[in-house]
């Protein structure tokens, strides 16, 4: 049962991941496969629109994700956050808090949820500001 949706985002330009019923902090929201890329790959997807949808994976990979993981948006104040599996390439999307029914999932690019760290500049274009 699908408990996720694609709707546009109120935070960043363009679309945003919602709640579909309300989720209970701790619980799976999605688990999304990684497509991985050698950083000599990465230079060529710096100049496509993947350049706004991408992870840092290892120091030799960046990645993908699959499923909806990389239409999730920004905030320093995150409902969710993500946990790499590099054993099986995969990252799991959890909550941290409650979130409710029709609210944006939301997480922090910086992989931990309280890192405050100013994000770079190609974000900018992503959201309002």
């Amino acid at each position: 049962m699908q408990r996720i949706t694609i709707q546009q985002s109120k935070v960043a330009k363009g679309l945003g991941i919602f709640a579909d019923e309300d989720i209970e902090k701790g619980e799976l929201i999605e688990k999304a496969p990684l497509l991985l890329m050698s950083v000599k790959e990465f230079e060529h997807i710096k100049k496509t629109k993947l350049y706004y949808y991408f992870f840092e994976y290892t120091n030799k990979h960046f990645a993908i994700a699959l499923g909806y993981g990389s239409l999730y948006n920004h905030s320093y104040r995150p409902n969710a956050r993500y946990l790499y599996n590099y054993k099986n390439k995969h990252f799991k999307i959890v909550a941290i808090k409650g979130i409710k029914k029709g609210e944006e999932i939301l997480f922090n690019y910086n992989y931990y949820p309280d890192d405050q760290t100013p994000l770079d500049d190609w974000y900018k274009e992503k959201v309002d500001v």
